[in-house]
């Protein structure tokens, strides 16, 4: 998948133990670390991105930022006809997941950069002719267009007819910017059923990261009912794109639908915010069926991806 080179480094950088037990204590985060690693991306110019351009996660200077946090060895280089492209090094190797973002495509440039491994955004031949081979298929990820305000219109019919259900179902939806404390249980309950569905995703140290440098920017919708929390979307923001990062429904969750309800209350304030588009991540129709049909579902644009390509030297 085309994050997936970013997870496993993401994985491999993070601090033995955060983000991975149900009694894991929140990370320290060095304010100092972060109004330095700030001003670095000031003074080299990449803050501009955070407004001019709808970048995804990956290539957000907030999400590299909170990277470095947590360890991982994370630049930022110039590739010409591209934006400032970010870039990770793992054992040696340096990558890019889902860039570089071009605006003009330039082969020569793009053979000239340190990069050995790209996860692209787009499909596009340059990768080839630039000495790349390719190693994996395009994914596809769920894309919602807010600027798009009857979106629901196009939502599948039993897609709507479990939102209706939901409706009806007594849910008390709120939403709240992330709180290490408050919204522990959300980790936990993500912790758990990782464990339970044998998979794998960022470490929760990431979000810790990400909230203390943006912490307007992690958002996270629950669902109660008679009191007690059924289901939870936590979003991460960067510029005018939000990201689906973690999801949980209980079995009373399924029952009444709560992740329709807390889905379009999301829409409606992140439009609000100013958002133009809500990405909810890859659709895996063969590990995750259910949540790929919940994505498709929703009359959510589904776009593939470029692939995963390999420089091959001497090509």
């Amino acid at each position: 998948m085309p994050v997936g080179v970013a997870i496993i480094a993401a994985n491999n950088a993070a601090p033995s133990g955060v983000g991975r037990t149900a009694g894991a204590r929140t990370p320290a985060i060095n304010l100092d670390c972060v109004f330095f690693i700030q001003l670095v991306n000031h003074v080299l110019g990449f803050q501009g991105l955070n407004s001019g351009m709808e970048l995804p996660l990956q290539q957000h200077p907030d999400f590299g930022t909170a990277l470095e946090m947590i360890g991982a060895n994370v630049r930022r280089i110039n590739i010409k006809g591209a934006a400032p492209t970010q870039i990770i090094k793992r054992f040696g190797i340096e990558f890019a997941s889902r860039g570089p973002i071009w605006r003009t495509e330039d082969q020569e440039a793009l053979r000239q950069c340190p990069l050995r491994i790209i996860n692209a955004e787009q499909p596009s031949e340059i990768y080839r002719k630039a000495g790349f081979r390719q190693l994996m298929t395009p994914a596809y990820v769920a894309e919602l267009n807010l600027l798009d305000t009857a979106w629901l219109t196009s939502a599948h019919g039993k897609w709507l007819n479990s939102w209706r259900k939901s409706q009806k179902s007594n849910l008390e939806i709120e939403h709240e910017t992330f709180d290490a404390a408050l919204h522990e249980w959300v980790l936990i309950e993500d912790r758990l059923q990782q464990r339970r569905k044998k998979y794998r995703a960022l470490p929760h140290s990431i979000i810790h990261a990400y909230a203390s440098i943006s912490p307007r920017n992690v958002i996270v919708f629950s669902a109660r009912k008679e009191n007690k929390n059924v289901a939870a979307m936590l979003f991460l923001q960067h510029g005018q794109v939000a990201t689906y990062h973690v999801g949980w429904s209980s079995v009373a969750g399924r029952e009444t639908n709560a992740h329709y309800a807390l889905l379009t209350n999301a829409t409606d304030y992140f439009r609000k915010r100013g958002v133009t588009r809500l990405d909810l991540g890859t659709v895996d129709t063969e590990n995750a069926p259910g949540l790929a049909r919940f994505k498709i579902g929703s009359g959510a644009q589904i776009r593939a991806l470029g692939g995963t390509w390999l420089r091959i030297p001497g090509l």
